[in-house]
């Protein structure tokens, strides 16, 4: 099923409708520094994908480190946002569930992206993302810590209303690992009382 649920929808929708708001709100340069910096180690160069590239601030820090990049969303107008803020860089409009390229990528970005994928269907996206990546290829994952899947509704500049899954780490883990991901490191992001980011740098084995 590649088909959006209706919550992804909703998200999907408010995402549309506050994209240059929400877009300026996340500008924090090296907002995943150190772990932009352990992804860098681990893939010096190469071919990546950006799954979720929002607003395009991670694709600017991605593309400086000089990573052949392709960035995706399945936004149209956060990709608006993005072309905007990285004039030349390629980005395609994808549902996570639908990616298919011709040629498996040597490494992926997926930043606070899966935080929106409900549970029941969190091995379909890391499928899909496995798919296009070549065996031994290495990734960045970050999700939002917590418990149970809920609707949150915020301001314009917050996204809006969206649909957001929470993961203990244990829970997260043993995805990763039942999908074929190896992880490389682990961390622990408290950005703020109701942030708290768990991080994964993996690889992907075949």
């Amino acid at each position: 099923m590649t088909k959006l649920t209706d919550d992804e929808q909703v998200t999907l929708n408010s995402y549309n409708k506050n994209a240059t708001k929400w877009s300026a709100a996340h500008i924090t340069p090296r907002y995943w520094g150190d772990d932009m910096e352990m992804f860098h180690k681990l893939l010096p160069k190469g071919r990546i994908l950006e799954i979720g590239a929002g607003g395009g601030r991670d694709a600017k820090e991605l593309i400086a480190l000089g990573y052949d990049y392709v960035g995706t969303d399945v936004s149209p107008n956060l990709l608006e946002e993005a072309r905007k803020n990285n004039p030349g860089a390629e980005f395609k409009q994808f549902s996570l569930y639908k990616l298919n390229f011709d040629e498996p990528f040597d490494g992926f970005w997926c930043a606070a992206v899966l935080l929106h994928i409900p549970k029941k269907r969190i091995n379909e996206a890391l499928q899909a993302i496995k798919r296009n990546v070549k065996a031994d290829g290495i990734g960045f994952i970050s999700i939002k810590e917590g418990e149970g899947e809920r609707m949150n509704v915020g301001s314009d500049e917050e996204g809006g209303e969206r649909f957001f899954a929470l993961w203990q780490n244990n829970e997260f883990k043993k995805v990763l690992l039942e999908n074929g991901f190896k992880i490389i490191r682990e961390g622990h992001f408290p950005k703020s009382e109701t942030t708290k980011w768990l991080t994964y740098h993996v690889r992907t084995e075949k």
